[in-house]
């Protein structure tokens, strides 16, 4: 089991009535599985991967992280977590954007050039010499996912990956993720409002709504029942006109 989480509850305490609480009653992704949590903004699903990272401390419950607890330094020696909201030194190009954060992971191979080289050619990179300030959307996302797959780990959390990616971008991406998969069997847990991503990469789906998981599902079930992720989605989360029902 690469990530399990039992009875998670931090709330988030506001002025008045408008406090938020997380409470995560279970949750778990198989080695080798790719798992979505989905939900509208502000329901908890950033709040909850950082609980997983140990970034933010859970009021109770416990979550087993590569088979250790997730407060244990090895229990996340294995994992790469690629924040929605990232920063790198503007005034670093690409390459050495990524050579600087290199050392900080004891699983990124010896061979860094190599690795960086690998992964340019897989994302089509051809800026490695451009700096940070100058790249666009699209080109300082890819930036992100190379300096999130420059070590070599076994559980992938990405949080709104593919933000301004174009269609040929986001294909050559998620084939290398899926190469990773075949090679080294790696976990990945995702969050993403772009529906259709989920429908070709994850084997497994949480709804998370006010704090809560609502609702689970395999993507055969899902297919099966509605068809496609978007309508399972909006199955759960569409506002019904009262006047039309």
């Amino acid at each position: 089991m690469i990530l399990r989480a039992d009875n998670i509850s931090k709330t988030f305490k506001k002025s008045g009535s408008n406090a938020f609480h997380l409470d995560i009653d279970h949750l778990e992704i198989h080695d080798g599985s790719f798992a979505a949590v989905l939900g509208p903004n502000g329901s908890g699903k950033s709040t909850f991967l950082k609980i997983i990272l140990d970034l933010l401390f859970a009021d109770s419950g416990n979550i087993s992280l590569t088979g250790s607890d997730h407060k244990d330094k090895q229990a996340r020696a294995k994992v790469s977590y690629l924040p929605e909201n990232f920063s790198f030194p503007e005034n670093f190009t690409v390459k050495e954007m990524l050579h600087a954060f290199a050392d900080l992971k004891d699983s990124t191979p010896g061979q860094v050039d190599q690795k960086i080289n690998e992964l340019a050619d897989a994302f089509n990179v051809n800026y490695l010499n451009k700096k940070v300030k100058n790249l666009s959307k699209g080109m300082s996302q890819t930036a992100a996912l190379m300096h999130t797959f420059l070590a070599d780990d076994q559980f992938y959390i990405l949080d709104e990956p593919f933000n301004g990616l174009d269609a040929v971008q986001k294909k050559a991406i998620m084939d290398y993720i899926f190469s990773l998969k075949q090679e080294r069997n790696i976990s990945i847990l995702i969050t993403t409002h772009i529906l259709s991503d989920i429908d070709k990469t994850c084997d497994t789906l949480y709804l998370i709504n006010d704090g809560r998981i609502i609702n689970s599902a395999t993507k055969d079930e899902i297919q099966e029942q509605f068809g496609s992720v978007e309508d399972y989605y909006l199955n759960h989360f569409e506002t019904k006109d009262p006047a039309i029902s």
